[in-house]
């Protein structure tokens, strides 16, 4: 049993290392497969390696000449802009200058042209203001004198139309009289019974009256009084106070062809004085010199006399 025990072992172990041989050569065999497999993978990897680092090379070339490409692009808009800025500043200078010399040369051309016109204007408007300052004076002094000769007449109608006027008019007259103790007042017939009406209302007017006479007259017109005092007379006839009246417009101050006329005729008075004066003169000198030619005359007479006295022959004797 052990032989056979031997045996088996035996050939167990060799059946087992013969096993392990075969093994060995069929792991051998198959590492050099998977070696001879591998060794194109192995130079996939190195040429993906190459390819790699060829194409990393060319990427950063790419992206230089992008980054190349973009900074010249930027360049390029600068300078473009700034070629566009000068442009258009230089053209703006120009036109700013050129308008300005051309604005300079239309205005001097538009003065030039329209001096004559823009002269004849302003002439016109110096005369149109002389006028107008003229007008308004001439105007003026005749508004004046329409107002006066308007008030003569509203209050001639007043006077002579209302019966109570001559009142108003004694009241008037006797407040510009001085003394009032004694006065006679001239009235028209027609106003007679108005004035006597009136005595009362003038004693408690003027204390001062004592005496005062109402007389009937038929050259004083209706409305109007004239009163006679010891110290004068006052006419308040509607005549004479008209006459006042264009007193006071005498007073006013006279207008631009007034003093015209008036400077004028002292000019013309004035040569008139200057003419004579030489006349008078040579007068006053012909008759100077017509005294001085008489003694010459004299003196010329005398030797003619003396020369007769000498030429007479001499008496004869008897």
């Amino acid at each position: 049993m052990s032989d056979l025990s031997n045996s088996f072992t035996q050939s167990n172990l060799e059946v087992e290392e013969e096993q392990k041989a075969d093994s060995i050569l069929v792991e051998r065999s198959f590492e050099l497969n998977e070696l001879s497999a591998q060794s194109p993978s192995m130079r996939r990897g190195f040429t993906y390696d190459s390819e790699n680092a060829r194409n990393f090379d060319q990427g950063n070339v790419k992206k230089a000449k992008e980054g190349v490409k973009e900074l010249l692009k930027d360049a390029l808009d600068k300078a473009k802009k700034q070629v566009t800025d000068l442009k258009s500043f230089a053209k703006k200078e120009g036109y700013d200058s050129g308008y300005e010399e051309g604005f300079k040369k239309g205005e001097a051309a538009a003065r030039e042209e329209f001096n004559p016109f823009l002269e004849t204007v302003q002439g016109l408007i110096s005369d149109l203001s002389g006028f107008r300052k003229d007008m308004y004076d001439q105007l003026e002094r005749e508004m004046v004198k329409m107002v006066v000769d308007l008030a003569k007449k509203v209050i001639h109608f007043e006077f002579s139309t209302r019966d109570d006027a001559v009142q108003e008019m004694i009241r008037l007259a006797v407040q510009s009289v001085l003394d009032r103790e004694s006065m006679t007042i001239k009235i028209n017939p027609a106003d007679k019974g108005y004035a006597e009406s009136f005595r009362p209302e003038l004693h408690h007017l003027f204390s001062e009256i004592k005496n005062i006479t109402f007389e009937a007259h038929t050259g004083v017109d209706r409305g109007g009084c004239v009163v006679e005092t010891n110290f004068g007379v006052v006419d308040a006839r509607i005549d004479k106070l008209g006459e006042q009246m264009d007193r006071i417009l005498n007073l006013a101050p006279p207008s631009p062809d007034e003093l015209v006329a008036a400077s004028k005729k002292d000019t013309e008075t004035d040569i008139e004085e200057d003419s004579e004066t030489p006349k008078e003169e040579q007068s006053e000198q012909s008759a100077e010199e017509n005294d001085s030619e008489t003694p010459k005359e004299e003196q010329s007479e005398q030797p003619a006399e003396e020369n007769d006295s000498e030429t007479e022959p001499p008496e004869e004797k008897k």
